[in-house]
Order: structure tokens, then sequence, then C-alpha cells
């Protein structure tokens, strides 16, 4: 199964693309694969359980897009795609899918969790010499499965994961200081947050870099749009389909740092079924915390409100409790990564689908371009991203960000190395030059852009 997948259906799904073969193909070559399968979901080990969740996460994306596309009726009863069997006991495919579910923890369709970290290689983030943290992944053969094998999907996929991985060794930095076995006022304090505001710093360079890349190095606009986000279609009404938004760490990221404007924690539990079992056990244990700066200031509320202060009683206070120029510089690390998010989210979806509305090409995929596919539109990312910039602890602004960072002992840090995340196989392929006259193509046939010209790779969409 991991060699179809990982070869032949990618081919399919690319000639049923451009058209070169019919989608009729596509549920007759999977039934052939399917019967392949001799194993029982409830005798696998749990890896062999995740590597089959990866694998026919990426089958049944690929039989949901090529129904759905077939006939728009077939989108109000997207479990009907899936009218196959897997294995000599041919068992429906669902119920083999979620028989498989249940011994990981997965939900019972395709999932961010599988489709990127346990899809792809073991990735640690490090500062200097010290791995701070590390993702797993369930294959040691170092290949990326795709839904169609493009390389615009491997980096992104690689840019997804790398993230990931900083932002869970910054959760994992934070988390002492949450949990209050770390006094929030103290050395240790100071030094964990300066170590926190150097990977947020990571991500958003990491993620920056990624946009700035040409579209035949990087990821082109047309294949985001009309190639890879069309896989991502319910299987069954309602369901939450894999996306960026469902990273864990990310959310409790967020969650950690007081981030809770109204509505939000609604937000997250309509994502739930999204998640992993253990996922969503750690974010519930994290929402009945309060955050970081509710804890510190709680620690100066007889200095009264910060906004109050001039910049010498600012400094006052500083000289109390160092720990508060530190949480500043990661709550505004923390801000400057999500203007990073909100930039590629405009670069990649939704201006170029706004140029396309306005060339009245309009949104014609079963998978929208207008928004996520967890249902924000960017009236919310933006409204997101500008409450992350105005945290409690925006008065510390008139105060020298040098000042600051000498405070944190950033400087310092910054002597000592920089934060990075990378594979534990090889160093990060994000920037990887096609090698083929037939990789450097970008038309319609292989997901690049719309021959009216609307959204191009070439053109950068949306800078902030």
């Amino acid at each position: 199964m991991a060699a179809w997948v990982h070869g032949p259906m990618a081919e399919l799904n690319r000639d049923i693309i451009a058209r070169r073969r019919p989608a009729g193909e596509f549920p007759a070559a999977v039934a052939t694969a399917l019967s392949t399968l001799a194993v029982v979901p409830e005798r696998c080990t749990p890896q062999e359980a995740r590597r089959l969740v990866v694998l026919l996460g990426l089958v049944g994306a690929g039989l949901g897009r090529h129904h759905q596309e077939q006939d728009p009726a077939h989108r109000q009863r997207p479990e009907r795609a899936f009218d196959l069997t897997a294995g000599p006991d041919r068992v429906p495919f669902l119920d083999y899918f979620a028989r498989l579910a249940a011994r990981t923890g997965h939900p019972q369709r395709d999932a961010y969790a599988s489709l990127t970290r346990w899809n792809l290689p073991v990735s640690e983030a490090w500062w200097g010499d010290t791995r701070l943290a590390t993702l797993p992944g369930e294959f040691d053969d170092g290949l990326i499965r795709t839904y169609t094998g493009e390389r615009d999907e491997v980096r992104f996929l690689e840019l997804i994961k790398l993230s990931e991985t900083l932002e869970r060794a910054v959760n994992g930095t934070l988390a002492p200081l949450a949990e209050e076995t770390v006094d929030v006022c103290g050395a240790e304090a100071v030094h964990r947050l300066g170590v926190a505001a150097e990977l947020l710093d990571a991500i958003r360079r990491l993620n920056t870099a990624f946009a700035a890349l040409p579209p035949a190095d990087g990821l082109r606009v047309g294949h985001f749009l009309d190639v890879f986000r069309q896989f991502a279609v319910h299987w069954r009404p309602g369901d939450v389909p894999p996306s960026g938004a469902l990273d864990p760490e990310a959310l409790e990221r967020d969650l950690l740092l007081g981030v809770d404007p109204p509505g939000y924690r609604r937000h997250i539990a309509r994502l739930r079924p999204g998640l992993l079992d253990g996922e969503w056990d750690r974010l519930g244990v994290v929402m009945d915390r309060p955050g970081l700066p509710e804890l510190l200031l709680a620690r100066l509320r007889p200095a009264g409100d910060l906004a109050e202060q001039s910049p010498a009683g600012l400094r006052v206070l500083l000289g109390s409790c160092p720990a508060l120029g530190a949480l500043y510089l990661v709550l505004r690390a923390h801000a400057r990564v999500s203007s990073a998010h909100l930039m590629l989210a405009k670069k990649y979806l939704f201006t170029p689908q706004r140029d396309r509305d306005r060339a009245g090409v309009g949104d014609t995929g079963v998978v929208s371009n207008r928004r996520g596919t967890t249902g924000m539109d960017e009236a919310a990312l933006e409204r997101l991203t500008r409450i992350r910039g105005r945290h409690p602890l925006t008065a510390l602004r008139r105060l020298p960000t040098a000042d600051l960072e000498s405070l944190a002992g950033v400087d310092v840090l910054r002597s000592h190395g920089r934060a990075e995340a990378r594979f534990a196989f090889s160093a990060a392929a994000l920037v990887r030059p096609r090698t083929s006259d037939d990789d450097t193509r970008d038309d319609d046939t292989r997901g690049g852009d719309p021959p009216d010209g609307g959204a191009t790779g070439d053109r950068p969409a949306g800078q902030p």
C-alpha cells in the first residue's frame, strides 16, 4: 500500500486533475489496492496503525475529491465516495479506517496530525547545540507522501512540520511557568522567556523566508488553490478536514499567552473532532489555567495599571520583576508570528481568490478558497492577529527594545547560537530547485495558474 500511494496513486491523481484520465479510474484502482490489505486493524501495532492511517487518509482524500468533482450533488452525501471494501474480509472502507483510528486516538477521517506529523520524518528544534523538542514521524524511509507527489506539496508540508516543531519547543519552554513549578518572576523564568522569544522569531523567519521563495522553489499559488486544497473535502457532512489551523501547538501557545477573545474557546471546541485525543486532553488542561500575562500581573497588581505608569515607573517595575520585560518580548514575537501567518494566508489564498472573483473566474472548486477549511475567513484572521498584538503588556512599547532585550538576556542568548528546526535524517529541504524541464512547468495542467492569469505565483499576491 505504501508503494502504491507514493507512486501510482500520486501519478493517477495528477492525470485525473490534468484530464488525461477519467476520474472513474481512481476508485477502481483503490479497490484493487485495498484488496491487498491482509492486516486486521485490531492486530496492528500502534505504529502500523498510524502508518495505515496516513496512507488511507491520502487515499480517502482522493476518493472524496474525485467523487465530489463529478457532480455537485455528491457534496450533499460525501460518504458515498467510500463505497469500497478493504482486506480479504471486505470490511467497508470507512469502518476499516475507523477501526485503525480507534487504535491511535485519531479522528475517523484524514486529519492534520497524520498528514503532517506522522507522514513526515522526525523533526527537531535546536538552540545551538541543544535539542529542545522533537516531533515524531512514523516512517523510516525519508519519503513524504502527498496527494500528487508534486514538490509544492512536499515543501509546504515540510514548512508546516518544521514550524510546529519550533512551536513545541516554545510551549515546552513556557509550560513550567504556567504550571507554576517555576517562579514566574524568577531568574529561570527570565531565561525561559528569552529563549521562547528567540524560538518564536525563528518561526517567523522560517515562514517569511518560505513566502519569499520564487514559485518554482516554493509553492505555486495555482497549485495550492486548485490542487492541494481541493483534497480537503468532507468525508461526512459537517466533519473537520485537515488544516494548519488544527496545529495543537499553536492553539496551546495562544492559551498559554492569554489569547482568549470572546468566542475563541468555542472555535477551539469546534476543532476538537479534528484533533487527536491526547491533543484535546492537553488543551483542556491549559484552558483551565490562567495565561502567563494574568499570572505575572497578579504578582504586580499593587503597582496599578501598566498603561498609567510613566516610563520611569515601568523601569521600577522591571527592576522588581525582570520577567515582565521578557514576557513582553514573547508576546511581541507571538504577534509577529501571527502577522507572518496572515501574510501567507493572504499571499496563497485570500488575495488570489479575490483576484479570481474580480476577473469573473469565481470559486469553482469543491473546497472553497474564500475561507479556511475550518471556516475562518480573512476578516476573522485579521481580527485575531490584531488581538494578539493588543496584549496586556503593550505599555512596555514605550521603553527601548534594546533595554528590554538586555534585561531578558536575549542579547546574550543570541551570542550562543540561533534557534532552528530540521529533520533528523537531513537538513530541511525547503529550498530545492526544480531540476527537470517538466518540473519548471507552471501551467494549468500541473496545478499552475488559471488560464486568465488571475492568480499568478510570479506576482506576490498580498504582503502585509
